[in-house]
This record gives C-alpha cells, sequence and structure tokens, in this order.
C-alpha cells in the first residue's frame, strides 16, 4: 500500500501545486494588463481634463467632470485644487489629501491597497488641479481576489486533474492489462506465460502483484503436471493386478484348472487392487484445498506406544527389534488418525527394509519449540540423488525398494502431505556408519 499511496499522495499535491502556480501566473498577467488599461485611462482622462480646463476653465472642468462620473464609481475620480479640496466638495481621501500640492506628481502611488494614480492639471490662470483615478480595490487575497479569479482557477484545476488522473490511469492501467492478457492465457491453457519481466523496475503493489501472480502459474503449472504424471502413474499401477486377475481367470477357464487355487489368486490380487485404490483415494482427499482438519490435542506417547507394539508383531517375524525412545509430556495438535498413519507409513516402511536381525530405532524430542520424531532403520539406504523423491507418489527406489517389497510408492507420499497439513515438514537422509535411512517428521509443538 506503501508505494502506491505515498504516487497518489504526491500526484494529488503536485496538481494543487501546478494548479496554483498557473492560477497565479494568470492572475499576475491579467493585473498587468489591467494595470495598463488603468495608465492608458488614466493619461486619456488627464487630456481631456486639461483640454476642457484650458478651453472652458475651472466650470468647464466641473462640468465634464459631472459627466465624467457616471461612468466610474464616485470614489475613483477626483480633481482637487491645491487646498486639497474636491471641484464637487466630496470628501477627499487621505492619502490624496497628503499628495497635493507636493508636485510633481508620480504616475504610480502604491498606497494601501489600492493603486492611485495622480496627473497635474494647469488652467491658463495658473491655477494648478491633481485629477486622480484610483484602480480598483483589491481584495484581502492580492492579484487572486480579482473577479476572473474562480473561473480560472476552475478552468485549471479541471485542465491539471485531468492531464494528472490520465497519467495515473495509465500508470496504473498498464500492468492490469498485462495481467488480464495474462490470465486470458492461462485460461486458454498457456501455463507459462509470465508478467513480472514486463512491469519493469516498478517496486509498487502492483509489481508484487505480478510477482505473485508468477509464483501462482508456476505453481498451477506444478500441480496439473503433477496431476498429469498422478493419473499416469495410477494406469500404470492400475495394469498390473489387473493384468494379473485376467491371467487368474485364464487360467481358471481351463478344463483342468485349480479353482480353488486361482480362486484365491483372484482374491489376493482384487485385495490389492481395492488397497490401491483406497491409497490413491486418501492421497487425493489429503490434496483437497477445501480440507479442514479436525484440531485435537494429541499425546505422541500413546502413538508411538500403540505403533511400535503394532510394528513389532511384523518385525518379529523377521527378527527386527524396534525400539522406542521417547521425551514425556510431547503433545501435536492436529488430527489423530492422520498423524497416526503418517508415523505408521514411515515405521512399516522401517521395518520392511530392514535386514534379518537389525534394528529400527524411533525417537522423539523436541527441539527449538517443535516435535521431531525420527525413524532410523539399518537397510541398504537411499542414493543421495533420489532422497527428496522419495515423497513422491508411485515413487520407488530401484532394487531394495520395489514393488516386490509390497508398497505401492503411496505412504511416504501420504505422510509428506499430512505433515504439511499440519504446519511441518519430513525429510530423509541417510544414516552414518551403520547405513540405513532416517526419516524425520517434524511438527509445531501443541
Amino acid at each position: 500500500m506503501r508505494n502506491l499511496y505515498l504516487r497518489f499522495f504526491f500526484s494529488f499535491w503536485s496538481a494543487m501545486v501546478v494548479v496554483l502556480a498557473v492560477t497565479v501566473a494568470i492572475a499576475i498577467w491579467l493585473a498587468i494588463q489591467r494595470r495598463e488599461g488603468e495608465l492608458d485611462r488614466q493619461d486619456l482622462l488627464a487630456r481631456q481634463a486639461s483640454a476642457v480646463l484650458a478651453s472652458e476653465g475651472v466650470p468647464g472642468l466641473r462640468d465634464w467632470l459631472l459627466i465624467q462620473l457616471p461612468r466610474l464609481r464616485p470614489d475613483r475620480l477626483y480633481v482637487v485644487d491645491v487646498h486639497g479640496q474636491d471641484l464637487l466638495g466630496r470628501p477627499v481621501p487621505v492619502y490624496l489629501q497628503a499628495r497635493v500640492g507636493r508636485g510633481p506628481y508620480p504616475d504610480l502611488l502604491p498606497l494601501d491597497r489600492e493603486a492611485r494614480l495622480l496627473s497635474q492639471l494647469i488652467s491658463p490662470n495658473d491655477e494648478t488641479f491633481a485629477l486622480s483615478l484610483s484602480t480598483q480595490r483589491i481584495g484581502p487575497l492580492g492579484i487572486l481576489g480579482g473577479p476572473e479569479t474562480p473561473l480560472i482557477t476552475a478552468a485549471v484545476t479541471l485542465l491539471v486533474s485531468a492531464v494528472v488522473c490520465y497519467l495515473l490511469a495509465r500508470f496504473l492501467s498498464a500492468p492490469i492489462q498485462q495481467l488480464r492478457n495474462a490470465t486470458h492465457s492461462i485460461a486458454a491453457g498457456d501455463l507459462g506465460v509470465r508478467v513480472a519481466s514486463s512491469v519493469g523496475k516498478r517496486r509498487d503493489e502492483l509489481a508484487l502483484l505480478a510477482i505473485d501472480f508468477d509464483a501462482m502459474a508456476a505453481r498451477l503449472r506444478t500441480l496439473i503436471e503433477q496431476q498429469q504424471q498422478l493419473l499416469r502413474d495410477v494406469s500404470h499401477e492400475l495394469r498390473s493386478p489387473l493384468a494379473r486377475l485376467q491371467m487368474a481367470l485364464g487360467l481358471a477357464r481351463r478344463p483342468q484348472a485349480d479353482l480353488g487355487k486361482e480362486l484365491d489368486r483372484i482374491e489376493h490380487e482384487a485385495q490389492r487392487l481395492d488397497e490401491l485404490i483406497g491409497e490413491i483415494l486418501s492421497l487425493c482427499r489429503l490434496d483437497d484445498p477445501a480440507r479442514v482438519l479436525q484440531q485435537e490435542e494429541v499425546a505422541l506417547e500413546e502413538v508411538l506406544d500403540t505403533l511400535c507394539e503394532n510394528a513389532r508383531f511384523e518385525a518379529d517375524a523377521r527378527q527386527v527389534r524396534v525400539d522406542l525412545q521417547l521425551e514425556p509430556g510431547l503433545a501435536v495438535s492436529g488430527d489423530r488418525e492422520l498423524l497416526y498413519r503418517a508415523i505408521e507409513n514411515v515405521l512399516r516402511n522401517a521395518v520392511r527394509f530392514s535386514p534379518q536381525g537389525g534394528l529400527v530405532t524411533v525417537q522423539a524430542a523436541q527441539t527449538d519449540g517443535d516435535i521431531e520424531i525420527s525413524i532410523r532403520d539399518q537397510g541398504p539406504g537411499v542414493p543421495e540423488a533420489l532422497l527428496g523423491r522419495i515423497f513422491e507418489p508411485f515413487y520407488r527406489v530401484a532394487a531394495a525398494r520395489d514393488r516386490d517389497s509390497g508398497g505401492y510408492g503411496i505412504g511416504l507420499a501420504i505422510t509428506a502431505r499430512v505433515v504439511k497439513l499440519h504446519g511441518g515438514s519430513a525429510r530423509a537422509a541417510n544414516a552414518d556408519g551403520t547405513g540405513g535411512l532416517i526419516v524425520t517428521l517434524r511438527f509445531p509443538a501443541a
């Protein structure tokens, strides 16, 4: 908000300064023109008065003055004698009384807030008179107090505001139009469109919006690519049990087929297919952005004790030990069922890939305000270059961790999504020394 706010703020006050400057300039120009007109009128009246005084004397000058007054304000034109008395007997302003008899008179005499003009008249009898024509009184705002000032101000304000609004509208509409074109391109299927580079060196909110738009477009492209990859992986995974089902049906149709054996195989493949579909549905439900977690305080001691006890049934058959090292009082806020399943997937993988007589270690402790659960096995580990991919759906490491071990490559993907939904993170690393894989799940403490 700050950058656009400052831009609007400075644009507004810049426009006000321009309006004031232009208005003052025009008012000064009009004042100069008006002053020059007054000087011309003063000169004209002085020549006329001198001619009348020379031809008709003082009575004629008085009559001429009576004729001129209706054309001017009565308090603007005076003809006074050396004693400061007006020919028509009107009260004479103080400034005029102070100047009479001090000739020669200046053409421009600034007093008070009026510019009074004085001209000297001399009759044939050497009588001296002073003709004074005052300009119109200027208001308290000086040159801005003229009668035409409101009209000038309105016109200048309209013109300046139109220019400023046009520049602001162009400044704002250009990136918005680029964003609009980019959204149309995305709607048409072009997910590679980007707009941040087109806004130039801007650092305002619209530039940040363009950066966020690019991030959104990149994320959308990634999600769609992941969805397409997921569909390909699902199709591939479903093809194998379906092929085995078809093979079992074909064998069952043979005249001398062992129906019991083949039906058992069909049942086994149907169960595997049902498990796979269940895993896929679970993964899709976790990716639902509208999903709302059931929040409750989950005691890890209870969850890990139950998981380790269940894992020992599977581990005992292969003489694998499961060791639990747990700090008391640890708790996580979230969905108990999802947390249980996320940890179970990692623990079952560790048991499955541990060698006979191996050890699986489960540790839980609080670190820097978060809770870390690490599960370590003594299996073959994972190549360093592939550690970041084991949390991807349907990804399996060749040799030691293929589908023959009983997994579909979805368990760790579900774990990663559950941990992310709870505001945590999941990472994997190869263990030093004895070998094996360490999977660490980090959650915010309740």
